[in-house]
């Protein structure tokens, strides 16, 4: 029985599948209980306000920029504090901080009460991105398990795209992104109001010696279909789990079949961050006004694409990853996005040239795209160049764009909004949800908590790198060649990947091992 125990991969956060020598009926008979959809919507609640809070930031930026007068540096400090937050949220606990959080948002009368709110509600993220998940699969039975974590990668494209909406709908709204942060308090307060109801998960109580209570929390998940003998079999297969994970220690990492599987994690979250995508969401509406929607409610509008882009594609990605292989998917749509990259890239460029941030509006000269990124600049309606918009504000050309029109506009606009949805599909289809199933495949029991600790610390960093970083490398090295630089940073871990990245669904842990010992 141990050994059948030691084949399994172990995660900190999950109950083993019972049991290959059971006799009992309950293993088949189990149904989940009415508690179990009220877990459900904790679910759907933590995994919604996850997404919401990392997805609200697009829409209202371009509105915060309104009010406060950012620069790009106060921007991407706005932009990157929910990040900086949730790398430290997963030491901290509670249940108040993303109703808090939100309220300082909505509340925020000056940038550093601004920048507090955004902090606040990233530790919020965090916690909900650690415990959230391990939540689910301890306490949720394990015929839905896995369904119940796909539900929550779901619900938290589905609250990116609210996020949008909501900056939508309160676009019109005087200061409505105080709206746009605030609404986020209402589900967070419905959450803090159910949690209190739910129990502690069981392997939490095992992991503390009180046995009788875990097991009376597994008897309130299956309620009377099961039997004492399941409720007995399971609480002793988490205290043999728990065990074993507490085995591992770092030293383990040593060894090459554990410290490869460590590097592959590690290389496919530094790549999910370092591909640019979380700057196409948390800046995407001010890429639109790049692009040429210079209002702040049409690229709003428009930007609801990338969001709704990312949720679909997901859908699809869970529904066929197992039937085509995590290795070619995942070589395959990096490809795919990388080539999204270089041609939005090139599309920019088009459209833009390759001017970098001038001193002085007259440097740009006749590049109207790039003179009206410049918030300082505008295009002179007598001269036809570029000027500063203070003091010459009645010769300031007006328009959707800020520009003249051009007879190639809509072609450069369409292909812009093509290969933004090529890459963010490609980026959903792969990189988006991969690294999380691939890592949890990896490992061994006893090292997996320890390993996915630190392959999640990557991840947060470079997401924190990569959103204070996206503006300031646009106007030090033009919005093409920030692109690019993603393709190049992408393409030089694809080829790593193509080497190293192993094909785990349908293998063992053993021949996992057994591969890592030969590369």
């Amino acid at each position: 029985m141990i050994d059948d125990v030691k084949e399994k991969p172990c995660d900190s956060s999950e109950v083993l599948d019972p049991h290959e020598e059971i006799s009992d009926e309950s293993e088949f008979t189990g149904k989940a209980s009415p508690f179990v959809y009220v877990l459900v919507i904790c679910v759907c609640i933590g995994g919604f306000l996850f997404g919401y809070d990392t997805g609200v930031i697009s829409g209202a930026l371009t509105f915060l920029q309104d009010d406060f007068h950012m620069t790009n540096v106060q921007k991407e400090l706005i932009v990157g504090g929910t990040t900086f937050g949730a790398i430290f949220g997963g030491f901290f606990s509670g249940l108040f901080t993303d109703r808090f959080g939100a309220l300082i948002l909505a509340l925020a009368k000056s940038y550093g009460v601004l920048l507090l709110g955004r902090i606040v509600v990233g530790l919020a993220v965090g916690i909900a991105s650690m415990i959230v998940p391990v939540y689910v699969s301890e306490l949720s039975p394990k015929h839905i398990r896995g369904r119940l974590t796909t539900l929550n990668t779901l619900v938290i494209t589905f609250g990116q795209v609210m996020a949008y909406i909501m900056n939508i709908a309160f676009a019109r709204v005087d200061e409505g992104w105080r709206y746009m942060f605030g609404i986020a308090g209402i589900p967070a307060l419905f959450q803090l109001i159910i949690m209190p109801f739910l129990p502690e998960s069981p392997r939490r109580l095992v992991a503390v010696g009180k046995i009788d209570q875990a097991k009376r929390a597994i008897r309130k998940v299956y309620g009377d279909s099961v039997t004492d003998l399941f409720i007995d079999r399971e609480v002793k297969l988490i205290n043999d789990d728990i065990h074993t994970c507490r085995s591992g220690t770092f030293h383990d990492f040593l060894h090459r079949d554990n410290f490869m599987p460590l590097i592959i994690a590690c290389i496919l979250q530094a790549a999910q961050q370092l591909s640019g995508f979380n700057a196409a969401m948390y800046y995407a509406a001010t890429i639109l006004q790049m692009a040429g929607f210079k209002s702040n409610e049409g690229s709003t509008s428009v930007a609801i694409i990338v969001s709704a882009t990312n949720m679909v594609f997901t859908i699809v990605a869970v529904s066929v990853i197992d039937r085509v292989g995590r290795r070619k998917m995942l070589l395959f749509t990096m490809i795919s996005m990388i080539g999204g990259l270089i041609s939005l890239g090139a599309t920019f460029a088009a459209q833009q040239g390759f001017l970098t941030l001038q001193s002085t509006c007259g440097a740009y000269s006749s590049n109207c795209s790039r003179c009206v990124l410049d918030d300082r600049c505008g295009w002179s309606i007598s001269n036809n160049v570029c000027i500063a918009t203070l003091g010459n504000e009645n010769d300031i050309f007006s328009s959707a764009t800020g520009c003249p029109s051009q007879s190639n506009d809509s072609v450069i606009t369409g292909l812009l909004l093509t290969f933004l949805i090529i890459y963010v599909a490609s980026y959903a289809l792969g990189l988006g949800y991969i690294p999380w199933l691939a890592q949890s495949e990896m490992f061994p029991m006893s090292i997996r908590g320890k390993a996915n600790g630190i392959a999640t610390a990557v991840n947060w960093t470079c997401n924190l790198i990569v959103s204070i970083t996206f503006l300031s490398m646009t106007d030090a090295m033009t919005t093409a060649g920030t692109f690019w630089f993603y393709a190049g940073v992408s393409l030089v871990l694809w080829c790593f990947l193509i080497r190293l990245m192993p094909e785990t669904s349908g293998k063992s842990l053993e021949e996992i091992h057994e591969y890592f010992l030969k590369i």
